[in-house]
Parts: structure tokens; sequence; C-alpha cells
């Protein structure tokens, strides 16, 4: 199994490109991103379906559309669960004793990730999964907070702030497991960011979306994996 020289990517912000403006405290897409770069020097033709805030549900749909079009590729990138992960945090901070789910519960995130890629292989692709690039959970915390959600009820529910980073750590080693389990080639994307002694450089203020330093080293992850993996 091997990328082939066509490669389509289903995901999310991540890899869409898109990066917290630091001036503006608006969001914009990267130029250069590493989806970007994935098609120079790489020599791949790439096909980047992702958009911003979809979770693995909309993907799922997404993919089913695309199969039913005609998939003409060698090979998928799934990037989902960032969003998936996350929370309706203000109904969260307003009733922080509830019993609230992120928008994509785990169990249902991994049923539907593994289903994806059963039918990327029926459709005689590659399926690609990649871990999840770490979030600043305390970054996070005060970002959610900035935008007028209660601190003391999003303490309440989170007990700290790093369940935060905890709680989204699940959802990559979920993936990481399904890659061994499927079959899937796997991208190590979470792993380069932990390694790097500077990762919160690495990170928008937003605590979510890897910067434009984030997705140098996500190309560079990105360029050794297509080498060994390319036709």
């Amino acid at each position: 199994m091997n990328l082939g020289k066509k490669l389509t990517i289903l995901g999310d912000s991540i890899m869409r490109g898109v990066i917290l403006d630091e001036v503006r405290g608006t969001y914009r897409r990267l130029t250069g991103s590493c989806a970007d770069r994935m098609v120079e020097p790489q020599g791949l033709q790439v096909l980047n379906k992702s958009r911003f805030g979809w979770t693995i549900d909309r993907g799922l749909i997404q993919l089913e559309k695309s199969l039913k079009d005609g998939l003409f590729c060698d090979a998928v990138l799934l990037e989902y669960g960032g969003n998936d992960c996350d929370f309706d945090w203000e109904a969260v901070a307003a009733a922080p004793h509830d019993d609230h789910q992120p928008l994509t519960p785990l169990a249902r995130f991994i049923s539907t990730l593994k289903e994806m890629t059963g039918k990327v292989k029926e459709a005689g692709a590659a399926p690609v999964l990649m871990s999840l690039p770490p979030l600043d959970g305390e970054r996070y915390f005060n970002f959610l907070v900035a935008r007028g959600i209660d601190r003391q009820g999003l303490m309440t529910f989170l007990g700290d702030v790093q369940a935060i980073y905890r709680h989204h750590e699940a959802y990559s080693l979920a993936i990481t497991g399904l890659a061994v389990e499927t079959g899937s080639l796997y991208i190590p994307i979470r792993e380069a960011f932990l390694a790097s002694r500077r990762m919160p450089e690495l990170i928008c203020s937003d605590g979510i979306h890897p910067n434009a330093k984030g997705h140098a080293l996500m190309s560079d992850v990105m360029a050794d994996f297509i080498r060994v993996n390319a036709a």
C-alpha cells in the first residue's frame, strides 16, 4: 500500500491551513500551509477538500459523495478529531454539573473513522491517518474566556485546564490505534510537535491551530512520509 501520485484530503481547518491572525484576531488561510507544500517539491497531485469547523460526521457525508461521483485518487488522507472532541462551551459553562458530551463522542468518532477507512479501501485507494497536532490547554481556556465564556463555569466542569489537553489526546491516541488496526498509512504529526523543545512557539494564541512555524514542522514530517510511501 502506498500513496501513488494522487491524494485527496478530507479534513478540518488544520489541513485547510487555517491560522489565527494574531494582529486582527480573526482566522485566515495560510499561504504555504503543509497541504500546499505537499505538492511541490513532492510531486503529488493534491485535491484538498478540508473545511473549517468540520467534524467526522460531515466528513463521512463528503466521502460518500466523493465515492458516488468517483474518487479518482490513489490515497485519501482523513484528518478529523480536533472539532469532534470540542464541546458547546457556552452550554458547559452555563450548567457545569450536567453531563455534557463532545460534538462527536469518542466511541462514535472511532467507529466512523474505521468505517471511512474501510470505504476508502473498498474503492481501491489507500487510507491515510495522522495524529493530531497537540493543543495548548491553558491558551485555549483563556481564549474561550476572552470570548465571554464564564471562567468559573468552565473550571467547575473541567476540574483543571489541562483536562482539555487530555481529552484532545484521547482522540489522537484513538487515531493512532486505528491506523495500526486498519493497516492504514500513518503520519506522526503529534509526535513531532511533542518532540520539539519549543512547542508553544508552533501553536497560535488560540491554543488549537498550528501557526506558520507549526505548518513548517508538519511539512517536514509529511515530506519524510511521502518519500517513504510514494510510488
